[in-house]
């Protein structure tokens, strides 16, 4: 697997759109019929389990939502960020759980992303932590997101790493495939660790896909990035927000592209609207 801490993005010219609260997070609850097969080690002592799509919004009636398949999401449309825009958004600024920054936040100034220089790991800053997910158990509190040491754990620090990340198209839709810890190829499909023929290292249509998804595979689509009220990169790049975030007005993001995934994990602009991913912990009870 080829691996780089630098990823190198289109550079545009940016177009601009444009309380206090106890930091301390809820109640965790629980919605395990929603989420993905295969148990995933984020650290030494800690197995998670993926949200079934990535994480969705819309303004108008304040609800987030998983995308209805792995491969899923939204594109060009994201342009309509705003209050007002009725359909679905699933590219957010760092940190816009809601709790301190809506999620339809656009402006590229970063001083609105700070959160005060808090992390937003186990807080409310967190969409996963603050926000019942309408089709995810509708419960406050039962999904977070990764930690950048969780991420690089699970991509490159539990057993045989490089085995179990490769770029795919599943359904048509560029992306990388994670394999779950134990995870066993099923019959009739296959699985190449390789990023050398980019995206087409594994293809997928829906048949196969539910047989690998079954099994515990997860996949990312490769969703682009917002940078403004301009979309970028769409099947060619992807860009997942971890927890972490870095004190000159950035965060810390898994990013992607068909020949490589940025390994540490790679600062990004806190005001770029990225992909979010949800999990759960694997608990003894």
């Amino acid at each position: 697997m080829k691996k780089t801490a630098t990823i190198i993005v289109s550079i545009v010219t940016l177009l601009a759109v444009s309380c206090t609260k106890d930091p301390q997070a809820p109640e965790r609850g629980t919605a395990l019929a929603y989420r993905t097969a295969g148990e995933f080690s984020v650290s030494e002592n800690l197995k998670v389990r993926f949200s079934p799509g990535n994480l969705q919004y819309r303004a108008t009636t304040h609800e987030f939502r998983f995308a209805e398949h792995q491969w899923d999401y939204i594109g060009d449309d994201n342009i309509n960020i705003g209050s007002n825009y009725d359909g679905w958004i699933d590219l957010f600024g760092w940190g816009t759980s809601g709790f301190m920054i809506a999620p339809y936040t656009s402006t590229q100034d970063p001083d609105a992303y700070t959160n005060d220089g808090n992390s937003a790991t186990n807080n409310n800053y967190d969409w996963g932590v603050f926000n019942a997910i309408v089709n995810g158990g509708n419960t406050q509190g039962a999904w977070r997101t990764l930690s950048s040491e969780e991420w690089e754990y699970l991509l490159d620090g539990r057993e045989k790493a490089d085995q179990k990340v490769a770029p795919a198209l599943v359904c048509d839709v560029p992306g990388i495939v994670i394999l779950s810890d134990y995870f066993a190829v099923p019959d009739s499909c296959v699985f190449a660790a390789t990023f050398d023929n980019g995206f087409e290292s594994n293809i997928y249509d829906e048949h196969f896909w539910n047989k690998m998804a079954a099994a515990g595979a997860v996949f990312l689509p490769a969703a682009g990035y917002r940078d403004g009220a301009v979309i970028l990169d769409c099947d060619e790049y992807g860009a997942y927000w971890s927890t972490t975030f870095n004190p000159t007005h950035q965060a810390f993001a898994v990013c992607f592209s068909p020949y490589q995934i940025s390994i540490p994990l790679l600062a990004n602009q806190n005001f770029y609207g990225n992909s979010v991913r949800l999990v759960q912990n694997i608990t003894e009870d």
